[in-house]
């Protein structure tokens, strides 16, 4: 499991080659894995278009704002970090895919149809609203500790606004 979860609030420029954004300007936001670590980086075309997509979980398009308005959740794209997140046998990547889960569930976007038990592992059985799209999540037990890590995790790739950071060991 990962010893150290960080992430950064947006930054004014392009993470790689760190070229100032202009107001209304494309920038591409993505999620990616370096070194067993979730990152969360912005980037102008250039760089998006020579990065490597090896390591993206997933990215989305946004445009340059200077002054913003109240957050804005991007729900399709936590439906598709949860899809590309679905094969993944890391612990620390099925409990985010677990907690995302509860999120798209408390805001309505999947809809729980059953519980099944499989080989003593309890599975939720969600279906997208609107959709006859499902997903298959395990049900994980998690620590009111390890459960907060994760919420500030998802908070801080959610809110561009917010920096912190996260240490796996640190008392809460």
């Amino acid at each position: 499991m990962a010893e150290n979860w960080t992430y950064a609030k947006r930054q004014l420029c392009c993470s790689d080659c760190e070229r100032t954004f202009v107001e209304g300007e494309e920038v591409y936001s993505l999620l990616r894995i370096v070194v067993d670590e979730l990152q969360r980086v912005d980037l102008c075309r250039a760089s998006f278009d020579d990065r490597d997509p090896s390591q993206d979980v997933v990215y989305w398009r946004t445009s340059h704002r200077e002054k913003g308005g109240a957050l804005k959740v991007d729900f399709d794209m936590l439906l598709a970090v949860l899809e590309k997140l679905a094969d993944d046998p890391r612990e620390e990547r099925r409990d985010l895919r677990y907690l995302l889960t509860l999120l798209l569930v408390r805001h309505r976007k999947l809809r729980l149809e059953r519980v099944e038990a499989r080989q003593g592992v309890e599975f939720l059985i969600l279906r997208k609203i609107r959709s006859k799209t499902t997903f298959t999540v395990e049900s994980r037990g998690l620590e009111e500790e390890r459960r907060a890590q994760l919420s500030a995790i998802l908070a801080g790739l959610l809110d561009p606004t917010i920096e912190g950071g996260l240490e796996a060991s640190e008392p809460s």
